[in-house]
């Protein structure tokens, strides 16, 4: 298994863990304590330990195997995977309010940090995703 795959398993359960622990804990500010939906998410905190992806780097600098034009063209790949699937979704979340508030509506300031995000994570998760599908999902060097 290489650099890019122990990095991609990395942000997977990485990003997995931060969208579970956030949506549990605003399930439970909202049902167990009693708060408002809007109060409740607060949980979204969790998603602070996506933070961690940034020491990726460091964690899997190490590579016996090396870089060869195998890696490059799967690394290529899945970038292209990731912008591909992010680009209709975020055309899609910025054409969504007109259809939901009317051309006078008025789009709350949250709703715009929630595109910028998801938009984010979609990437992560998808290229992840995308670069485990090109090796495989295996731990085989070949």
């Amino acid at each position: 298994m290489n650099k890019y795959q122990k990095a991609a398993y990395f942000t997977l359960i990485l990003s997995g863990l931060a969208l579970g622990l956030s949506i549990s804990a605003m399930l439970v500010l909202h049902f167990v304590v009693g708060m408002s939906w809007r109060a409740s998410t607060a949980g979204f905190a969790f998603i602070g330990i996506m933070g961690f992806s940034g020491i990726r780097p460091s964690l899997f600098k190490k590579d016996l195997r090396g870089l060869d034009e195998r890696d490059l063209l799967i690394k290529h790949r899945a970038m292209i995977a990731a912008y591909w699937s992010f680009w209709p979704l975020f055309v899609l979340s910025a054409m969504a309010p007109m259809f939901l508030y009317g051309p006078d509506g008025v789009v709350p300031v949250y709703y715009l940090f929630w595109m910028v995000f998801g938009g984010m994570y979609w990437v992560f998760v998808i290229y992840s995703i995308a670069i485990l599908n090109e090796y495989g999902w295996s731990d085989k060097n070949e």
